[in-house]
Formats: structure tokens, C-alpha cells, sequence
């Protein structure tokens, strides 16, 4: 099913996934499972002009930093827009997805 390859990632120790775009379901059931998935599509763009799209899976190696407050992530001195995480979402995958996020409320 949409969960099965969050479920994997996250099993991985990933919490976060950053791609050119998603569809709308992909990024509803990535909240609602505690996972973010942010769109940056500038980044994507040159990781693929300087790797190629030959292959699915490249490991660069590179190491990038990720600016909540100022929606952007960093890499190599430069920084690279990405899709800003509402309070509501932010609240969500906090608390590790909607069913926690469901059960908090219940609790209070």
C-alpha cells in the first residue's frame, strides 16, 4: 500500500525525504505516519544535472542542513527553498503521526 515504503524508511532510522514533488496523498499519509516529506525542487534539479538520471539511487555522500524556520536546506554553501511545514503538520509529526496525535488529544 502508500505506507509501505515510509514504513521501510522509517524503520531505516529516515524522517525526513526531500524531492522535486509529491502528490498530495503521498504527503498526507507521510504526515499522518510522523514522516516529512518536503519538496525542493531547486536542489533536486542540480543534484540531477551534476549526477544524472541514469541511475535511481545515487550515494554522494554530500551532507545537507535543513532550516525549519526559514524553510530552506543547505548544502555546500548554498541555500535551496524548500516546502514550508504548517503548525498542524509540524504538531502531527511531533508526536510521531495522526493515530498519537488522536490519542494525545483523547488523553487530555
Amino acid at each position: 500500500g502508500l505506507n509501505s515504503p515510509l514504513t521501510a524508511l522509517k524503520h531505516r532510522g529516515l524522517r525526513l525525504v526531500l524531492a522535486g514533488s509529491f502528490s498530495e496523498t503521498y504527503r498526507r499519509n507521510a504526515i499522518n505516519n510522523g514522516f516529512l516529506a518536503l519538496e525542493a525542487t531547486e536542489l533536486v534539479g542540480e543534484l540531477k544535472a551534476r549526477f544524472g538520471t541514469d541511475r535511481l539511487t545515487v550515494r554522494t555522500g554530500l551532507m545537507a542542513r535543513v532550516d525549519f524556520g526559514q524553510s530552506v536546506v543547505s548544502m555546500e554553501g548554498k541555500d535551496y527553498p524548500i516546502s514550508p511545514v504548517g503548525a498542524a503538520a509540524q504538531e502531527i509529526i511531533l508526536t510521531g503521526g495522526l493515530e498519537n496525535w488522536v490519542k494525545a488529544r483523547i488523553e487530555i
